[in-house]
């Protein structure tokens, strides 16, 4: 699974267009299933540059993860720590209004 992929997938669920949201949603599922999908979450996460695709990402990685954690081998869990912090400091936009 490519972030890239991923990426105008996310892009289509941020559009005003029922019909292209619900098509953008079933690519959704399908691409979750794929092993690869939280890796490529991880990178939009930390590098994309549209910080709704960055906070999507984060949301989706953490859905992903949370059922799923223990059974991360120990290496992938302390890299997937590692980029969330290093997203977190690099994180440029912020909302203080929530």
């Amino acid at each position: 699974m490519e972030s890239g992929e991923l990426d105008r997938i996310l892009r289509e669920l941020l559009l005003p267009d029922t019909e292209r949201i619900r098509r953008a949603t079933e690519q959704l599922q399908a691409a979750l299933r794929n092993p690869g999908a939280v890796p490529a979450l991880c990178e939009l996460l930390a590098h994309a540059p549209d910080p709704q695709i960055r906070q999507f990402s984060a949301l989706l990685v953490r859905r992903r993860v949370n059922t799923r954690w223990r059974r991360l081998a120990v290496a992938n869990r302390e890299s997937m720590k590692s980029l969330v912090l290093r997203a977190l400091q690099n994180e440029t936009e912020w909302d203080y209004s929530s």
